[in-house]
C-alpha cells in the first residue's frame, strides 16, 4: 500500500460515519463529497496519482461499483484525470484563494495576480427593478434597471457567477457598452465618472438552486456554495449597484480584523438591516 492509500485510510477512519444508506442522498454522492472533500483539505497534490478504487472501497468500506461511480464523478466534474496505462492523478489545485478585505472595491480584483482570471458576459439588459433591487439601491419599485450576469473563471475553470443591478437612469445604455478592461466599476468610473468608493459584503453558507448559474459553474443542483451579497456605493453614500456572486466550493477567502486603538465600538449591520436603512432615507 502506498503513501496515499495510508492517507486515505486515514481519513476514511475519522470520516466513515459521515456514509449512511439511510439518506436521501445515493451512496456514491456521499463517497464523491467525501473524496472531494480529501482533495480540498490538500492531502494530495496536483499530478498526485489518486488511490485506486479498491483501496477507496476499501479504507471506506464500500463496494467496488460505487467507489468507481464517485471516482467517475471526481473525472467529470474536473478533480482528476485519467491518463491510460498510468493510473488517475490529481488534476488542479484545489483552492483559489482571495484577500476579502484589501484596498480593492472590486471582489475579482482581490484575487492574487498569478491566478489568470478571465470574465465572459452571460447577458446584459434592462428591467424593472424588484423589491430587493428596489430597496437596496434606494428606488421606487418597478424602476428601470440594467441587470448584468457575469461568469468568471480560472484557468478555464468556472469559479463564480456575478449578477449586478444598477439604476438604468443613472447609467443610460450601460447594457450597450464594452466594459473597460472588463471592469464594471472602472466603466463607471471612466465613462459615467461615478467612482465606488466603498463596497460591503456579507457572506452566507447556502446551496444552488437556480439550474442556469449551476449550469455555468459546472456543478449539481443543490450543490454547497458561497453566497456573497453586496453593495457598492459613491463617496457621498449613494448606493449605485447591488450584487450577489454565487461562489463554487474551492474558493477560499481571507479577512483579516483590527483591534481599535481608541477602543470605541462599531455595530455590523446584516444586509437587511442595510437595505432598510437605504428605506428611512427616502421617506
Amino acid at each position: 500500500m502506498n503513501v496515499d492509500q495510508l492517507g486515505l485510510t486515514d481519513y476514511a477512519q475519522r470520516n466513515r460515519l459521515a456514509l449512511s444508506d439511510s439518506r436521501s442522498i445515493s451512496f456514491y454522492y456521499q463517497l464523491f463529497r467525501l473524496l472531494e472533500r480529501f482533495i480540498l483539505e490538500r492531502h494530495l497534490r496536483p499530478n498526485d496519482r489518486f488511490p485506486s478504487e479498491e483501496a477507496i472501497a476499501a479504507a471506506f468500506n464500500v463496494s467496488r461499483p460505487t467507489a468507481s461511480r464517485a471516482t467517475r464523478e471526481l473525472i467529470d466534474c474536473g478533480w482528476l484525470h485519467r491518463e491510460r496505462g498510468r493510473g488517475t492523478f490529481v488534476a488542479r489545485e484545489p483552492y483559489v484563494e482571495s484577500a476579502l478585505l484589501t484596498d480593492e472595491v472590486s471582489l475579482s480584483s482581490q484575487f492574487q495576480n498569478d491566478v489568470r482570471l478571465t470574465s465572459q458576459a452571460v447577458y446584459s439588459r434592462t428591467a424593472v427593478a424588484s423589491n430587493e433591487a428596489a430597496r437596496a439601491l434606494n428606488v421606487p419599485r418597478g424602476t428601470p434597471i440594467i441587470e448584468l450576469r457575469r461568469l468568471r473563471s480560472i484557468d478555464h475553470r468556472p469559479v463564480l457567477v456575478s449578477d449586478s443591478s444598477l439604476p438604468a437612469a443613472r447609467f443610460p445604455a450601460l447594457e450597450e457598452k464594452k466594459f473597460v478592461d472588463g471592469s464594471l466599476f472602472r466603466t463607471l468610473r471612466e465613462r459615467y465618472s461615478v467612482p465606488v468608493t466603498r463596497c460591503e459584503r456579507w457572506l452566507e453558507a447556502s446551496g444552488m438552486f437556480s439550474q442556469e448559474i449551476a449550469d455555468l459553474l459546472q456543478i449539481p443542483l443543490l450543490a454547497p456554495i458561497l453566497l456573497v451579497r453586496g453593495l457598492a456605493y459613491t463617496a457621498e453614500g449613494e448606493a449605485v449597484a447591488c450584487m450577489q456572486a454565487y461562489v463554487r466550493e474551492g474558493v477560499s477567502f481571507q479577512a483579516t480584523g483590527r483591534a481599535h486603538a481608541n477602543g470605541g465600538s462599531r455595530t455590523a449591520k446584516t444586509y437587511s438591516e442595510t437595505v432598510e436603512q437605504h428605506e428611512g432615507r427616502s421617506t
